[in-house]
């Protein structure tokens, strides 16, 4: 649980093997993946709660490897993309049929993001949940 804390994942690189953050409660606090590197391996936000506070990947790239948010639960947190790359590798929020990411509110905001050439795929098929930003003039449903 990260509760009312700062929490900074500087720079973290993660290019192999596995991170787990599954059922992690982001609740009240600051995470920062500010700069971090997502080219290898796979790291998991599965079932995990964004529930006030703020999460930022601000400068994030994400080259390789696989992020999955399946399941997880945004519901009144702040969590921001800004100058993010999305360049390679899967960022998956759609997890399976019955476990996508839930949006039900606060905000996800991929507004800003650096570099949008291999989005996000999405637990929807064409207009994002109330709270969502994404960059204009793109395909955001990768479907």
């Amino acid at each position: 649980m990260f509760s009312r804390s700062l929490v900074d994942f500087l720079r973290a690189e993660f290019s192999g093997g596995e991170v787990r953050f599954d059922n992690a409660e982001f609740s009240g606090s600051m995470v920062a993946f500010t700069s971090a590197r997502f080219s290898g391996g796979a790291v998991g936000f599965g079932s995990a709660e964004f529930s006030t506070g703020a999460v930022g990947f601000d400068d994030a790239m994400f080259s390789g490897g696989e992020v999955g948010f399946g399941g997880a639960v945004f519901c009144g947190s702040e969590v921001g993309f800004g100058g993010t790359v999305f360049s390679g590798g899967t960022v998956d929020f759609r997890g399976d049929d019955l476990f996508g990411a839930q949006f039900s509110a606060g905000e996800v905001d991929f507004s800003g993001v650096a570099d949008w050439s291999f989005p996000p795929s999405f637990p929807w098929t064409d207009t994002p949940p109330p709270g969502v930003k994404l960059p204009k003039n793109e395909d955001q449903s990768r479907a």
